[in-house]
C-alpha cells in the first residue's frame, strides 16, 4: 500500500506541474474528483478497466469516448497514460495527493471533521473560523458521519488529529481506571 501511494504520489506531482503549467489546475482536480466517485470501488469501469481479459485498444477507446470533450484534456491523458503503463488500478488513489499540492498552492489546508451525528451549518462555520485562526490558512471542511465514535468530533487537518470523541474519552478514562491501584 505505501508502495502504491509512491506510484500515486509520483502521478500526481506530474499531473500538478503539467495542469500549473497550462493553468488548468483546479479543473484537473474537480475531473479527479468526479473520476474518483465515477470508479468507486466495485465499480463497473473500474473493473471494466482493470481487467486483464479486456483489451487495451478497448479501454482506451472507452477513456477517450467518456472522457474526452468532458474533461480536462490533461485527465484523458492521465487515464490513458495510466491505462498503457498498466497502473490505472493507482488511479483513485492520485486524487488526495493532487488535491494537496492544489490546496497548498492555494494556501488552503482540508480539515476532515468526523462526528457521531450531523452537524449543522453554524457549528461547521465556527470550526472552520476557528480552525483558520489556529493554523493561518483557509480551511476547507470536508464531513463525514461515523456514529461509532459514540459523541463529540475527530478533526483531521495538517496532518494532526484532534480527538475529542467520546469513544476516546471512555477509552483513556479506562485505562486511568485499570492502572489505577486499588488500596
Amino acid at each position: 500500500m505505501i508502495r502504491d501511494r509512491g506510484v500515486a504520489l509520483r502521478y500526481a506531482n506530474a499531473l500538478f506541474g503539467a495542469a500549473h503549467a497550462r493553468g488548468v489546475t483546479q479543473q484537473v482536480l474537480g475531473d479527479l474528483v468526479a473520476l474518483e466517485e465515477l470508479e468507486g470501488k466495485g465499480s463497473a469501469l473500474q473493473a471494466f478497466l482493470e481487467s486483464p481479459s479486456v483489451l487495451d485498444e478497448d479501454k482506451e477507446a472507452l477513456v477517450v469516448k467518456v472522457l474526452r470533450g468532458r474533461a480536462e484534456e490533461l485527465t484523458v491523458q492521465l487515464v490513458l497514460l495510466m491505462l498503457r503503463k498498466g497502473r490505472i488500478q493507482h488511479l483513485p488513489l492520485v486524487q488526495k495527493p493532487y488535491r494537496k499540492l492544489v490546496e497548498e498552492m492555494l494556501g488552503e489546508e482540508r480539515a476532515e471533521v468526523v462526528s457521531a451525528v450531523p452537524l449543522d451549518a453554524a457549528t461547521l462555520e465556527r470550526m472552520r473560523q476557528g480552525l483558520e485562526q489556529a493554523t493561518g490558512k483557509k480551511i476547507q471542511v470536508a464531513t463525514e458521519v461515523d456514529p461509532s465514535i459514540l459523541g463529540g468530533v475527530v478533526v483531521t487537518v495538517g496532518g494532526q488529529i484532534l480527538d475529542s470523541s467520546l469513544r476516546t474519552r471512555l477509552g483513556s478514562l479506562r485505562e486511568e481506571l485499570m492502572q489505577a491501584r486499588v488500596h
